[in-house]
């Protein structure tokens, strides 16, 4: 398996909100519980990249299923928020960190969004919403590497915790992350701020959130078959 050959204690699964065209439904979600909590001593962290869909900074979380959900992003694509003003950009992300529902905010550095960068870092810093540098990004958005290396850099001043993530859309680029790696370590950011480069990190993050995490449904089952014996 994959995953085990890499050294991987866990992945998280973020697809995409159902408001993006070829998304799943939000039922797709409400199906998480049936994903056992840990598979070949991979735990498994279910969740979703939800899309900002206004200036308000709400978003397509599939409210009815939200205890499915045990981390949640938030991020810009243009055919569910076409790209306005710099204030009006800038708003609809500030609107989505005050959520507190959404753990971290996803792929800052497209160029295809002007943002206020530093007013978006100043406010994660005071909601404790993490900001995500993404791997993906590199090659998928163009035009990124130079907007992420300023988050980066100012993320590191401000003392902000980040979490880097691979923006897998296929199964290769599972817990790879170079372009990422080259950028922090060209600017000496440091590890304890970076949310998930510890496993335990992560978890007590989320945990201190209120999240529920790992949870089986068959351990129930089980438990009312113990009951019987």
């Amino acid at each position: 398996m994959r995953r085990q050959k890499k050294n991987l204690e866990m992945i998280c699964i973020t697809e995409h909100g159902p408001a993006l065209p070829g998304a799943p439904t939000p039922l797709f979600f409400a199906n998480y519980r049936v994903i056992p909590g840990k598979i070949n001593n991979v735990r498994i962290l279910k969740g979703i990249e939800s899309n900002i869909l206004d200036a308000d900074g709400n978003t397509d979380i599939p409210v009815d299923f939200i205890d499915s959900l045990e981390i949640i992003s938030a991020s810009l694509h243009t055919p569910t928020f076409k790209p306005q003003t710099k204030s009006i950009n800038t708003s609809a992300v500030l609107g989505a960190i005050a959520n507190p529902d959404i753990d971290f905010i996803c792929h800052l550095g497209n160029p295809t969004y002007q943002l206020d960068y530093e007013a978006i870092l100043q406010d994660a810093k005071k909601h404790n919403t993490l900001i995500e540098i993404n791997n993906g990004s590199f090659f998928i958005r163009k035009g990124s590497k130079p907007n992420c290396e300023w988050i980066a850099k100012r993320c590191k001043e401000l003392e902000i915790p980040i979490i880097i993530g691979s923006d897998t859309h296929f199964a290769t680029d599972i817990g790879d992350f170079p372009y990422v790696d080259k950028v922090l370590d060209a600017i000496d950011f440091p590890d304890e701020l970076i949310i998930n480069l510890d496993y335990h990190r992560l978890i007590d993050y989320l945990e201190n959130k209120g999240r529920l995490l790992f949870a089986d449904p068959r351990e129930y089952a089980q438990e009312l078959f113990l009951k019987n014996d």
